[in-house]
C-alpha cells in the first residue's frame, strides 16, 4: 500500500506526457542530436522554470537548469547543473521557510560497438528539504542499447559505484553501491520527445540501503530555439534523514532555450 501513490502518480503523468507529445508533435525541427566527427562541438539549453513539490515538505520552487553536450565518434560528453529555490511549508503554516537545492553532474560514454559502451558519471548534491548536506556518486559502469535509432533509444547499465555524503542529523559517511540504470526516449515527429530514467543504488553489504532516482519527461518546440518542458522526478532514500520522508517528488515546468 505504501507504494500505491506513487503507483498512481507515475500512471497519470505517463498518460499525460503522451496526451502533451501528441499534441505537439506536428511541427518544427528535430529536438535530437546527432554525432559528429572532427573538433568537439558543444551544444545544450537552458531552462527556467516553477516547480511544486510534495514529500517531505509542500514547497514552491523557482528552478533554473543548464547542460551541454558534444557527441563526437564513438564519443558522448554531457556536463549539466540544476538548482532550485524556493518557499518550504508554502500556504501551509505561518512558518513558512526558504529552501534550496542544487545538483551538478558530468556523464562521459563510450562506444566499444554499436550497441555497447562504456560510462563514467559524477553526481553532486545539496538538498535543504531532505537534509542533504552533501552527496557525491561517482563510478563506472558497462551498459547496451536495446534500441538505438534516430528517433527511439532503449539502453541499461550496471556498475559500481562510491556514494560519499552527510546529513543533517549523521556525520560523513561512504560506502560502495551497485548501479543498477535504465533510460529511454522517443521523438515525435522531430518536433517533440518523451523520456523516462530510472537509477538504482543499493549499498553492497546492505541492500536495505538504497537510493532510487526516477524521471519522466516530455519536450515540445515552438520554434528551433524554444521549447516547453514538463518533467517529474521521484526521488526515494530508504534510510533518510532523522524526521524527513523518504519519497520526495517534484513536478516542474520550464521553458527552454537551445543554443
Amino acid at each position: 500500500m505504501k507504494y500505491l501513490s506513487t503507483r498512481l502518480f507515475w500512471t497519470g503523468f505517463a498518460a499525460g506526457v503522451l496526451a502533451f507529445s501528441s499534441i505537439a508533435s506536428a511541427q518544427m525541427p528535430s529536438l535530437t542530436n546527432t554525432p559528429t566527427s572532427g573538433p568537439p562541438v558543444w551544444h545544450g539549453d537552458v531552462a527556467l522554470g516553477l516547480a511544486l513539490a510534495r514529500g517531505n515538505a509542500n514547497t514552491f520552487l523557482f528552478t533554473g537548469e543548464a547542460s551541454a553536450e558534444n557527441i563526437w565518434d564513438a564519443n558522448d560528453l554531457k556536463l549539466g547543473a540544476d538548482g532550485q529555490y524556493g518557499f518550504n511549508n508554502w500556504q501551509q503554516t505561518n512558518e513558512t521557510q526558504s529552501a534550496s537545492a542544487i545538483h551538478g553532474f558530468t556523464d562521459y560514454k563510450r562506444l566499444f560497438t554499436e550497441r555497447v559502451y562504456g560510462a563514467v558519471r559524477l553526481d553532486l548534491n545539496h538538498d535543504d528539504v531532505a537534509a542533504v548536506r552533501y552527496r557525491a556518486v561517482l563510478g563506472p559502469s558497462i551498459g547496451y542499447y536495446f534500441i538505438k535509432t534516430d528517433a527511439s533509444k532503449l539502453n541499461a547499465d550496471a556498475g559500481v559505484s562510491y556514494l560519499r555524503q552527510r546529513l543533517d542529523d549523521q556525520g560523513n559517511t561512504g560506502y560502495v553501491t551497485l548501479h543498477l540504470g535504465e533510460h529511454g526516449e522517443h521523438a515525435f515527429n522531430k518536433s517533440a520527445k518523451i523520456w523516462e530514467d530510472v537509477q538504482y543504488y543499493p549499498q553492497i553489504t546492505q541492500f536495505d540501503n538504497y537510493l532510487l532516482n526516477s524521471e519522466a519527461g516530455a519536450e515540445a518546440a515552438f520554434n528551433t530555439r524554444f521549447s516547453l518542458r514538463v518533467v517529474a522526478d521521484d526521488h526515494y532514500n530508504n534510510r533518510p534523514a532523522t524526521g524527513r520522508k523518504s519519497n520526495d517528488i517534484t513536478l516542474v515546468s520550464s521553458l527552454v532555450y537551445k543554443y
